[in-house]
């Protein structure tokens, strides 16, 4: 049965189905590496011939790739997945408290999974007093089921900051912002400690994450609308670039043209 999820229905709700015993991934574990690593992740879903796949990692490519499986006559679905420049470390289990969180040192990526309903993954490192701290998830952008909540405790367990959803305005197609990012400043010297858990209680094989902890990564990402731009001689065309920034970045942003054609200016960049 195909329908509308609200039973809507016109000449232009158009679809392809395909049907058959076809390769089908689910998740991969983990989500990520760093640039330059072999990536090499262990791969779950239907119909498929292979445990592990080689995915390209290399320093050339953007921040978040896809890749399609060649298996046979058939291809999968695509594989979302994140390359970054920070290192990178794997969850060890058990750390589901702080009697045996695993120890961490920050800024790294932690590249782990919420193994069964209600685990809670739980890291420690060592702050000092007046650090601008930074945690975040890659989990649902990269087509985890995850739905992300990250706490960040003191050494006597009390709640230092804490978030369930957080907007990317980057993943603009995304219908439920289901990742976590907090900040805070730390208020003391000594132990703290991170924990990741799914907020539904799920958990399961497939529920990975990447967790970004540590100092702030300004950064920024530009969005351009209308992305085509049809300009006739003599005439301005307006457009707007929207910069999302990042951790904080409050740096001025210049826009230019690149290889422009002769005639062509940019006004207010």
């Amino acid at each position: 049965e195909i329908r509308d999820a609200i039973y809507r229905g016109r000449a232009d709700f158009v679809y392809r189905v395909t049907v058959g015993e076809q390769p089908f991934v689910t998740g991969i574990f983990p989500l990520g590496a760093r640039a330059g690593a072999v990536f090499t992740p262990w791969i779950a879903g239907w119909n498929l011939a292979m445990e592990k796949c080689t995915l390209d990692a290399g320093a050339e490519g953007g921040a978040v790739r896809h890749a399609t499986l060649s298996q046979g006559a058939w291809l999968t679905n695509p594989i979302r997945y994140a390359v970054g420049t920070l290192p990178e470390t794997l969850e060890k289990e058990p750390n589901d408290n702080a009697e045996i969180a695993q120890p961490i040192q920050p800024t790294r990526i932690v590249n782990g999974y919420i193994s069964a309903p209600g685990d809670i993954d739980v890291y420690r490192f060592e702050g000092k007093a007046g650090e601008e701290f930074v945690a975040e998830t890659q989990a649902r952008r990269l087509r985890s089921p995850l739905d992300s909540l990250l706490r960040l405790l003191d050494a006597e367990g009390n709640v230092v900051a804490f978030n369930d959803d957080f907007e990317d305005k980057g993943a603009g197609m995304l219908t439920h912002h289901a990742d976590s990012h907090l900040s805070a400043r730390l208020p003391r010297d000594g132990v703290f400690y991170v924990q990741v858990a799914d907020t539904q209680g799920n958990g399961g094989p497939v529920f990975g994450y990447r967790l970004r902890m540590g100092a702030p990564q300004p950064d920024f990402e530009l969005r351009v609308t209308p992305s085509t731009l049809n300009a006739f001689g003599r005439l301005a065309a307006p457009l707007t670039v929207f910069a999302l920034r990042k951790d904080g970045f409050d740096g001025e942003i210049e826009v230019a043209l690149k290889n422009a054609p002769k005639g062509f200016t940019l006004a207010g960049g």
